[in-house]
């Protein structure tokens, strides 16, 4: 290479130092390799172990991308000098002053793009960013609670607007005195219109039109991990967290008391698209094995399938699990989790200056890794995916079933909704997310959690509902642009509740069964041709249910084998007195720490937690998966429960003995009395219920009332 073209690129190295700089500070940071947060040397020492390939690889990418930031930040820089001292000033610099200029312009050029995404995604710092000083605490607190992410993204603006000056500027200097020949001339027009027509094309062909083919209803599943009902201000929140979904819960049908069964995300949705109970189609929670996943499911996306419907489904962080089962649909959008993609997530929690360049469309197609993060979910990723399904049906009847997670732990909302609820000068550990270090404990003891942090989560969990609320406005409105809205069954659900620190229940799910907030989910259809407006129907209905009522909207034959039925009478009043139980179990407890102050694990079978539980099944695409050894002591050790409407009996297995607990539940909402003593007719006719329902598959033992599974070999 030419001396004095390696001479006139040199000083770029300043720029490739500050963000190789940025590489070692993230290097360095992750050494622990946390995961949200937590770390312990057996992970570490079985990531050396198995997975060193995969964490050099991972770094090496990493180190790339900071080279070509260093590169595009370290030539734009360059330009600047060039033009303004050389062009313009006249002054010729020393190589050792241009090297420093070009670091420190391109510093200048890079802050506005780190602090917008610091204000924007507050939560992917956190571990990184936050919590490492005083400063970069107080930082973020002052930013968050003041300044507006528009600030920096004016001053990008205003670096562009400099930018094409000086492009301006060096070009007419390059133009002065020349004279072109015919052919420049020629060239310079061919690219003026190529650059013109690209410029046309993208901002202003018209959007495509969805042509329908059929008259066939369609059907959008609207779903957020953990919603509660009562935290939607159509049922009488206090917030007002949910104006687009009260619009469809005025014009539609809302079942009033629709339960789930496994308070756990994988076995949930794995029951509403088979219609089955997770005891009958075998995921039982989060960890399914390859023989647990590898079955032929019969679920409602096939269904469709053969009924010549499109069928999707669009999910961020939480949805991971439609990449690792088979449930029918045509087109699956969601991120991938297995053992690699956590450590990637452990790598890149560190990796802080280089996030902002990861946190746009064209960045989470470079690293999807981030899709699969439950610090960044923001819900108007999903809402486009939404909309490009419905595109891609081109003229189907479609099935969409969408799922956001911005209402999941750790409740990482980006901005504004991580502030729109909260108490502006709150200065606890949770400002921006609920990080692992809050106990499950609700005592206000040790680590306990005092009642302006359990104000914080509370506002930091509605702050999620009003973001998906405005995903989901967002799409409707786009429904009714494209005169899709009528035609259009709209049904919002969620997977399962949440306990947040209500009475002694503490926070979470799956981990136990007393009070409604875990099991209790929102289960609205909105369509003006097929449903009433504004009907809520009190009686007891299953998440089971869901998937033979939507064949039955639809008017097509069920012909699998469901354990719900289909709620379409009582839809059209044509039945009233449709009495369903509602059945439940537990899902895997994930730690056993017997001195939390946490009723359930004073009442329960101790088992290993979740490292020793699980392993990494590296002929199944190293999936985290539930050794097999345990699966039987598992569910063996599973709380259940049954529901009426009214009573609900709480079955405890001990390792010595069966409880239960009763409670009545119109008389006593929060379940705080246990009433098995003074209402023996009720305990024994549930009783006998609940064990009807145990035996149903015969797959099941019952001795001493322990449910003990039969050997499956």
């Amino acid at each position: 290479m030419n001396k004095n073209i390696i001479k006139s690129i040199t000083p770029i190295s300043g720029s490739i130092i500050l963000f190789l700089i940025f590489f070692l500070y993230g290097l360095i940071n992750n050494l622990s390799f946390s995961y949200m947060g937590n770390s312990s040397d057996y992970a570490k020492n079985f990531i050396m172990n198995h997975f060193l390939l995969t964490v050099i690889i991972f770094i090496l990418q990493l180190t790339a991308l900071y080279i070509l930031a260093g590169i595009i930040f370290g030539v734009t820089s360059l330009f600047i000098v060039n033009t303004v001292f050389n062009d313009i000033k006249k002054i010729t610099l020393s190589l050792k002053i241009r090297i420093l200029l070009n670091g420190l312009i391109s510093l200048i050029l890079y802050l506005p793009f780190f602090l917008k995404d610091l204000i924007n995604y507050p939560q992917v710092y956190i571990n990184g960013f936050y919590v490492k000083s005083g400063f970069s605490t107080g930082m973020m607190n002052f930013m968050a609670d003041n300044i507006n992410p528009s600030l920096f993204a004016s001053m990008q603006i205003l670096y562009a607007v400099i930018l094409s000056s000086l492009i301006i500027y060096k070009i007419i200097k390059l133009l002065e005195g020349k004279v072109f020949t015919r052919s420049v001339k020629i060239y310079a027009s061919i690219t003026a219109v190529i650059i013109l027509t690209v410029i046309v094309f993208i901002n202003a062909f018209p959007d495509k039109h969805y042509n329908r083919g059929s008259d066939a209803p369609n059907v959008i599943i609207f779903s957020s991990d953990a919603v509660r009902p009562d935290h939607l201000s159509g049922f009488g929140y206090m917030r007002n967290t949910s104006p687009n979904i009260d619009r469809l819960l005025d014009d539609g049908v809302s079942f009033m008391d629709a339960r789930i069964e496994v308070p756990r995300t994988f076995p949930s949705w794995v029951s509403a698209m088979t219609g089955q109970f997770a005891s009958t189609h075998g995921i039982r929670h989060m960890f399914p094995t390859s023989m647990d996943v590898n079955k032929n499911f019969t679920t409602l996306p096939g269904i469709l399938n053969s009924k010549g419907y499109y069928t999707s489904v669009v999910a961020d962080y939480a949805g991971d699990i439609f990449t690792r089962i088979n449930l029918g649909f045509k087109n699956v959008d969601t991120p991938f989790f297995n053992a690699n993609y956590m450590i990637y997530q452990a790598i890149l929690d560190s990796h802080i200056f280089i996030l902002p360049f990861l946190t746009g469309e064209t960045g989470l197609k470079l690293f999807p890794v981030l899709r699969d993060s439950a610090y960044f979910c923001p819900p108007a990723l999903v809402k486009k995916r939404i909309i490009k399904s419905i595109e891609r049906a081109d003229g189907k009847p479609f099935f969409i079933t969408s799922f956001f997670s911005s209402t999941h732990f750790p409740y990482a909302q980006s901005y504004p909704y991580y502030k729109m609820f909260s108490t502006k000068n709150y200065r606890g550990p949770y400002k921006f997310l609920k990080q692992q270090i809050i106990s499950l404990n609700n005592n206000n003891t040790g680590s306990g959690i005092s009642e302006a942090d359990k104000n914080q989560v509370n506002a930091l969990y509605d702050g999620g509902i009003k973001a998906f609320d405005k995903a989901v406005g967002e799409v409707t409105d786009y429904l009714e642009q494209k005169d899709l809205l009528k035609n259009t069954i709209i049904i919002v659900i969620s997977d399962h509740g949440e306990n947040l620190y209500e009475g002694d229940l503490g926070m979470g799910h799956g981990e136990h069964f007393r009070g409604q907030y875990s099991t209790r989910i929102p289960f609205i259809i909105s369509n003006e041709n097929l449903v009433k407006k504004n009907l809520r129907i009190p009686a007891v209905v299953r998440q089971v249910d869901i998937a033979p009522t939507i064949l039955d909207m639809l008017k097509i034959e069920n012909t699998a084998k469901m354990d719900g039925v289909s709620l379409l009478p009582l839809i059209e009043g044509k039945s009233s007195d449709l009495k369903l139980y509602a059945f439940g179990e537990t899902g895997i407890w994930f730690d056993n720490n017997q001195k939390s102050g946490l009723f359930f694990q004073n009442q329960r079978i101790i088992y290993p937690d979740i490292t020793g539980l699980s392993t990494v099944d590296f002929n199944f695409n190293n999936q985290i998966v539930l050794n097999d050894e345990y699966r039987d002591l598992i569910n063996l050790a599973k709380h259940r429960y049954i529901y009426d409407g009214k009573y609900k009996l709480i079955y405890i297995p001990l390792k010595d003995k069966v409880t239960y607990e009763l409670y009545n539940t119109e008389e006593d909402p929060e379940e705080t009395v246990n009433i098995i003593a003074k209402d023996k007719a009720n305990f024994n006719r549930l009783k006998n219920e609940l064990f009807k329902w145990f035996q149903r598959n015969n797959d099941v033992i019952i001795k001493d009332e322990y449910i003990f599974p039969k050997t499956r070999y």
